[in-house]
């Protein structure tokens, strides 16, 4: 099962939203809530649905936000992907997330880590070598209980971190991550249109930024404040 909301980056969001686009997974299912869900639609086709969604398809379970989801639905996601994954017989949960960086601009590449769940899991992806670990630090938001609630619960649940821009979409970031996600778990998908759209993206930061230095007095002979 992979999860994906939107977070720093929009890492998750893309990943996932990408995935059900290429690889036509279904929808399986809505969820409604009026305490933990922000008052807000997603608009498809014409018809509106639920923000958070459930979708299927090449033995995989995909659970999408369209919305980003208060601190206080964090624990209530995370009892629900459980009893959803004890349900369904789900041995596996994947969330994709960002780490924001501030030279993410300057990076020819972002790096990846993962983060599990178990010391069992641990040594089963670093014998795979599948990327970095993620040694030392904290994770917060709505990964963190998921990752909690999987512990206690004996679900492998496995997290892809990959560095990204704070407030800015990170397609190649996703990109990444799903490299990532496709050599664990073995399906073909093609990122080039999400590295092209990376591109794009940096290309126009790049350009605004000279375009924001030009316009810009020098201030080079004062302060740029006083009292």
């Amino acid at each position: 099962m992979l999860v994906g909301v939107p977070d720093a980056g929009l890492v998750g969001e893309i990943s996932t939203e990408f995935l059900i686009e290429k690889l036509n997974l279904k929808e399986f299912g809505e969820l409604y809530s009026r305490k933990y869900i922000p008052p807000i639609m997603h608009i498809t086709d014409g018809v509106a649905k639920s923000p958070l969604r459930v979708y299927h398809g090449n033995n995989l379970l995909v659970l999408h936000s369209w919305t980003a989801l208060p601190a206080s639905a964090a624990y209530p996601l995370a009892d629900f992907v459980i009893k959803y994954a004890k349900k369904y017989d789900i041995n596996t949960i994947i969330s994709i997330t960002g780490v924001p960086v501030q030279d993410r601009l300057d990076l020819d590449k972002p790096k990846a880590y993962w983060i599990s769940s178990s010391v069992e899991l641990s040594k089963e992806l670093e014998s795979i070598n599948l990327t970095e670990k993620f040694g030392d630090g904290y994770i917060a938001g709505p990964y963190a209980p998921l990752l909690l609630e999987s512990s206690r619960n004996g679900i492998r649940n496995i997290v892809i971190v990959v560095e990204s821009f704070l407030d800015i979409p990170d397609p190649e970031a996703s990109a990444i991550a799903l490299d990532l996600i496709s050599k664990y778990i073995g399906f073909k998908v093609d990122v080039s249109s999400l590295i092209k759209e990376a591109e794009d993206i940096r290309s126009k930061i790049k350009g605004l930024m000279e375009q924001t230095k030009k316009e810009l007095p020098s201030y080079t002979s004062r302060p740029l404040t006083y009292a």
